[in-house]
């Protein structure tokens, strides 16, 4: 999004919470802009429109959205279908995995889905629930679900990371790692 959608995104807001913005000055609204404007980056106007658009649907607080609030919306539409997976129905998947995993895990695994492929782990875990002769279901599906779930948040706010601040980020990692070698 560049700094005229950015303007549009800010003057929508304005309009939609007239009471909030009407003591602002012309700085405050040019800083607003381009708080918008460097938050929402990554995203498109029309992404940026439809999150705000979903945002003010559901609004009941008459409060106006932050960004990363925009940008929440905008990972509701966005993200793949399989995030859109309840943790039951994620469990549903491996249960029946597990029914076949003393022969097939490394089959049953490969046609999980990324999510499901990332909170299992390896397909070594499905045959081991498979060959447990204890194996409580309950127990497992208690430690899938809870797994499942702080992976998917844990995914949903690396999200919201903007692009240029996820590249810093990779940057100092490496230059950290370059001065351990040295030392």
């Amino acid at each position: 999004m560049n700094k005229q959608e950015a303007q549009k995104t800010v003057v929508a807001i304005m309009a939609a919470y007239p009471n909030h913005y009407k003591h602002f000055t012309t700085f405050e609204i040019e800083t607003l802009v381009g708080v918008w404007e460097s938050c929402c980056e990554d995203y498109t106007y029309e992404q940026v429109s439809a999150g705000l658009k979903i945002f003010l649907t559901s609004d009941t607080k008459g409060f106006p959205p932050s960004p990363g609030q925009v940008i929440d919306c905008i990972l509701k539409i966005t993200k793949p279908e399989a995030l859109k997976m309840s943790e039951g129905e994620a469990w549903s998947i491996v249960r029946k995995a597990v029914e076949k995993g003393s022969y097939y895990a490394e089959e049953e695994f490969e046609k999980f889905p990324e999510p499901i492929k990332r909170a299992v782990g390896s397909p070594s875990n499905i045959r081991s629930m498979a060959m447990d002769d204890e194996f409580n279901e309950g127990v497992a599906k208690s430690l899938f679900e809870r797994t499942y779930r702080e992976m998917l948040n844990r995914e949903r706010e690396d999200a919201k990371i903007p692009q240029n601040v996820k590249q810093l980020i990779a940057t100092t990692v490496m230059q950290l790692e370059q001065k351990g070698q040295k030392e």
